[in-house]
């Protein structure tokens, strides 16, 4: 046997050429990813408090929550929680509504564009998630 290369005999890349030509191309689009993720990380920054969209995922992951909950869940007295609530439901993140089993009881429900936006942050394309880590 000759040892010739049918690929490079025709014209093609070899086994090495055609990984390196797979981890270049690999590398460009994780690189164009991270630049989309941060961009989209600093639009959302700068339109929605970090506070605000911490506790949007707080109340999206647990479908709901009353106020005392939330405030234990952020690390906040019931007075700061109880503003955040209402610059989040100006914002139309989330709602009030009172509690189905005790009416005295008023529970937080993230709104629908609230649970739009805690859909787009979990699926990596808003701030802090493990594909968009800021440097």
């Amino acid at each position: 046997m000759l040892g010739v290369n049918v690929r490079t005999m025709h014209g093609l890349p070899d086994e090495s050429e055609t990984g390196q030509i797979e981890l270049d191309l690999a590398e460009r689009g994780l690189g164009a990813l991270i630049e989309a993720c941060e961009r989209a990380a600093e639009e959302i920054g700068a339109v929605i408090p970090q506070a605000q969209l911490r506790a949007l995922m707080i109340i999206d992951r647990a479908g709901r929550l009353n106020l005392s909950q939330l405030a234990t869940a952020v690390s906040a007295s019931a007075s700061a929680t109880s503003r955040l609530c209402d610059r989040m439901e100006q914002a139309g993140l989330i709602t009030r509504d009172r509690d189905s089993a005790c009416r005295r009881e008023i529970v937080l429900l993230p709104a629908e564009s609230g649970r739009r936006l805690a859909e787009w942050v979990r699926d990596g394309a808003g701030p802090r998630s493990p594909t968009c880590s800021r440097r």
